[in-house]
């Protein structure tokens, strides 16, 4: 049976996969939003992939020091799905990087 029928009989939902909805491919040294609010949304990862620390949080108070969650340079990331971290995953979100403009991903998963 296919993925999307097993998703459908057991959770009654239709899901689709959202690569950068924001078009945000690089953070900046100011906050940028990079998940937009979404109450469709079930879950997201979020991806540093350049050589720069990057930060995260609800907020566009974030800052590249004292107030975030941390993306490790080369591959750090941050993910949030529904049945575990609630509503917060359909939440906005934003990013900022320490220095420079690091390449970043994100991908949702949506319900549609």
């Amino acid at each position: 049976m296919p993925l999307a029928d097993v998703l459908m009989e057991r959770f009654k939902v239709r899901t689709r996969a959202v690569e950068n909805p924001n078009k945000v491919t690089a953070a900046a040294i100011t906050a940028r939003l990079i998940l937009s609010n979404n109450p469709n949304r079930l879950a997201f990862v979020i991806v540093n992939l350049g050589a720069q620390v990057c930060f995260v949080a609800l907020t566009n108070q974030v800052t590249a020091d004292t107030y975030g969650i941390r993306l490790d340079a080369n591959g750090g990331s941050w993910s949030c799905i529904w049945d575990e971290d609630f509503e917060m995953t359909g939440w906005a979100w934003w990013i900022i990087a320490a220095a420079g403009a690091p390449a970043v991903y994100s991908l949702e998963v949506v319900e549609y």
